[in-house]
């Protein structure tokens, strides 16, 4: 029976697992309209033409060739079809956007170095993918529904975004945050406090943009962080506009037990991060 189901999600929340530090690192975000129903691995096993599932396997390895981690997702935004497909490109800050009536458009894309059309407003991307994970869509469809009313045709749906455990978890670009744990009834707080400008901390997975100990550690200093300068040892160094701040950090020395996955038998060893400024 349902009520006898234990979810990723709600065992995450009563073990009191820390969210900061678990965004998975990513360069590049691109974001492709796939309006079918989604699979479990969507973006693997799609209805896609051969020639565009060549051009996004392309684009990741001259990402990978380049030293850089390219994430891609499927987004869909089913109460606004406006009969085209719409392809947004995340990398140096930055959102791009394309629209085209068809896929063929969208495979002229550069990853690396097409001029797409800049998007200045936050746009969030809400996964939703219950065929990967029920929290997903337990939890993430009611929040893309609250954000939607008020956001409009600026939020997505999307496909696995990392971390299960945390739904509902929201993309925002071109912030660059990862969120989790955004319920519906915390849904306009978040937006007020993204749409001025500010970080929401106390859904901050972290910025994809760093590794696991520089996400953690933005979120310690006084200033607004400007750049990572460097990672040593348990130091992490930024330029913020107060100057430069160094933050020390480190993994816990006794992991805790979690469940990743609602389809997972068994739990995992999780080293939490924390530290000072």
């Amino acid at each position: 029976m349902e009520g006898d189901r234990e979810y990723c999600s709600e065992l995450s929340r009563t073990q009191g697992e820390p969210m900061l530090g678990t965004a998975e690192p990513v360069d590049i975000w691109l974001l492709l309209e796939y309006k079918p129903a989604w699979k479990s691995r969507a973006v693997e096993d799609n209805g896609l033409e051969d020639e565009t599932n060549r051009w996004l396997e392309d684009s990741l390895k001259r990402c990978a060739e380049r030293g850089l981690k390219a994430r891609p997702q499927f987004i869909r935004r089913p109460d606004f079809d406006l009969g085209t497909t719409t392809l947004f490109i995340a990398r140096n800050n930055s959102l791009g956007r394309i629209e085209a009536s068809e896929y063929d458009a969208i495979r002229e894309v550069d990853v690396l170095t097409s001029d797409l059309a800049s998007v200045r407003e936050n746009v969030y991307f809400v996964c939703t993918n219950g065929q990967r994970d029920l929290c997903c869509a337990r939890y993430g469809l009611p929040t893309f529904a609250r954000l939607q009313e008020l956001v409009g045709a600026r939020v997505w749906q999307t496909t696995h975004l990392g971390g299960h455990r945390f739904a509902p978890n929201v993309l925002a670009l071109p912030q660059g945050i990862l969120y989790g744990r955004v319920d519906v009834d915390v849904v306009d707080a978040f937006v007020t406090t993204i749409e001025s400008g500010d970080v929401s901390r106390s859904h901050v997975r972290g910025r994809s943009a760093f590794p696991p100990e520089a996400q953690f550690a933005e979120m310690q200093v006084a200033g607004r962080v400007e750049a990572l300068l460097d990672i040593r040892d348990d130091r992490v160094r930024f330029r913020t506009n107060l100057g430069e701040e160094e933050v020390r950090v480190r993994s816990a020395s006794i992991p805790m037990q979690i469940v990743a996955s609602c389809g997972d038998a068994e739990s995992k060893d999780v080293y939490p991060i924390s530290g000072t400024a």
